[in-house]
């Protein structure tokens, strides 16, 4: 069992994000949606700066429990980046000198 996982759908035109779904379980008592993420991303460019913005946002949409899975502290770090990552796949701005967690892959 994860102790965070996270699902995202994105609809672009050209670099305008027009519809966007993100979710995280393991961030509070029941999967639930990240709202205040999604509108901070809805209708603005598909760009590095906007989806830091929207993890930011993370923060103050969920607060997320200790347990024995783990910290707030790591849900919270885990969630930011599970965006960042998905935002690496579909954007197609990976370069050498980004770094993405790799966890067995």
């Amino acid at each position: 069992m994860s102790a965070v996982c996270g699902a995202h759908s994105l609809q672009l035109d050209g670099d305008i994000v027009t519809d966007i779904r993100v979710a995280y379980g393991g961030m509070a008592a029941t999967l639930r949606r990240a709202h205040v993420c999604e509108r901070t991303l809805l209708d603005r460019e598909w760009s590095e700066d906007t989806v830091r913005s929207a993890m930011k946002a993370l923060d103050d949409h969920f607060e997320p429990v200790t347990d024995m899975r783990a910290s707030s502290s790591y849900r919270s770090t885990i969630a930011r980046n599970l965006l960042y990552r998905f935002f690496m796949e579909t954007s197609g701005s990976r370069n050498a000198n980004t770094q993405v967690y790799v966890y067995g892959r």
